[in-house]
């Protein structure tokens, strides 16, 4: 079993992260077409990829690097703030 070592909820199994795509920014390239195929197509490209990742059980959001080639996860960051009502 696969699983992300992440350092605001430690080790988890990747099977509670979801995957919501890369984070790049479609909505600012000024080529429609070029937005459209990234869009739907995406970039098939082996190398570091930053993404965005759900982790269902806390409910967070995270940016991770991936190296698309390998899976390896390079680096994991928390996307959104942890408010104190908020339970992981």
């Amino acid at each position: 079993m696969k699983h992300f070592d992440c350092p605001v909820i430690g080790r988890r199994p990747s099977q509670e992260f979801v995957c919501s795509g890369s984070s790049i920014g479609i909505l600012l390239m000024e080529d429609a077409a070029a937005a459209r195929e990234a869009l739907y197509f995406g970039d098939a490209t082996a190398r570091v990829k930053r993404e965005w990742w759900y982790h269902k059980p806390s409910r967070l959001w995270f940016l991770l690097e991936r190296h698309t080639g390998t899976d390896t996860v390079v680096s994991v960051e928390l996307a959104t703030q942890v408010h104190p009502h908020d339970s992981p």
